[in-house]
């Protein structure tokens, strides 16, 4: 899964929500170093992923979409299932989704004291694009797409990759619908007894 479906599933505690947004950039002892309810957001992430990676459907999505782009596959599937989500919002969605995307921005916004420069510019760059709202549309995940290639080592295989969604539209909603639920369900389990932050 990707930023907005971390971000959604987790939308319930501010310091859930920070540590899902930074599940992909701490590792090792800068954990620690972290306070207790972002460090349980941070496992929070890595368990949705697990659970993610590991879902037989999303396995067999992942093999369709390998036969265009190979080993980035699983890659853009996440990427593809935060523009499911805002497709399905009105069935998943924890509010209406400007007010969800504001109040995010805001939380994060908020707690960049924890994080490291580098992070805090992630931070920034999200604000400042209004990321989550480019997952909405198809002109926005071109965006989100565009900008990835820069990262990869092999670009080339992201190539048509703005036509994904619309090919295999049908694929990719049903295992979303499929898989969220259940992500859900998991998120379920990291509700704090109360909640001391709201996004």
């Amino acid at each position: 899964m990707n930023f907005l479906a971390h971000l959604t599933l987790s939308h319930f505690d501010t310091d859930l929500q920070t540590g899902n947004f930074l599940g992909d950039f701490v590792k090792g002892k800068a954990i620690s170093d972290l306070p207790a309810g972002i460090q349980r957001g941070i496992a929070m992430h890595r368990a949705i992923d697990e659970l993610t990676d590991h879902d037989p459907d999303v396995r067999e999505l992942n093999a369709l979409v390998a036969e265009r782009h190979g080993r980035y596959a699983g890659v853009i599937t996440d990427i593809g299932f935060d523009h499911f989500l805002c497709q399905n919002w009105a069935q998943f969605g924890p509010l209406e989704f400007d007010a969800f995307r504001v109040g995010t921005y805001w939380a994060l916004h908020a707690r960049r004291g924890v994080m490291s420069e580098h992070i805090q510019g992630y931070i920034e760059g999200m604000l400042k694009h209004d990321w989550l709202n480019l997952y909405r549309t198809e002109a926005g995940m071109s965006h989100v797409f565009q900008r990835l290639r820069p990262r990869l080592s092999q670009p080339q295989l992201l190539d048509g990759v703005e036509d994904l969604l619309t090919d295999f539209y049908p694929a990719f909603n049903q295992t979303f619908l499929a898989l969220f639920p259940r992500l859900q369900t998991l998120a379920d389990a990291y509700r704090p007894e109360e909640p001391s932050h709201t996004a």
